[in-house]
């Protein structure tokens, strides 16, 4: 109880340096990379998939594309943290609510023209990325609120 108090306690009001945000930031960035190449490494190993979406280096299932894409992410997802860790009183149950929220409406994405006809798998694989990176921007990014050394 008193651990949830202090946790509470040391989360409300803080705001993150410039410095730590970048440096989570980062980690966030690198985190959610390697996380989604690694899906997408499984994901083709465990089911075939139709040339046009894995083909060359820019197909929408190629490491480069991922990778950037995550990227993009990582750098919104932080500045989003940033802006709430000023703005709120509990950044990190506002920041997991917005993650929620921006995870949800990611999923519109699968009604793009590019996407239309793509066999489920596509769809399945794409969804665990999202899941993937949003859990990963949670995790990573909420942590740039407590000072080091402080039990979390």
């Amino acid at each position: 109880m008193a651990s949830t108090i202090a946790m509470n306690e040391s989360e409300s009001n803080s705001s993150v340096g410039t410095s730590r945000l970048a440096k989570y930031g980062l980690l966030a960035l690198l985190a959610v990379s390697i996380v989604n190449v690694l899906v997408l490494f499984i994901g083709l190993a465990l089911v075939e998939f139709p040339s046009e979406f894995v083909g060359g280096p820019f197909g929408p299932l190629a490491v480069g594309p991922v990778v950037v894409n995550s990227a993009v992410a990582a750098i919104g997802a932080t500045l989003a943290y940033g802006v709430v860790t000023r703005y709120s009183a509990r950044p990190n149950r506002t920041f997991t609510i917005i993650a929620g929220v921006i995870l949800m409406l990611s999923f519109a994405m699968f009604l793009a023209p590019d996407l239309a006809g793509a066999p489920p798998r596509i769809f399945a694989i794409l969804g665990v990325m999202h899941v993937a990176a949003a859990v990963t921007f949670v995790g990573v990014l909420t942590r740039a609120t407590h000072p080091e050394g402080e039990p979390r």
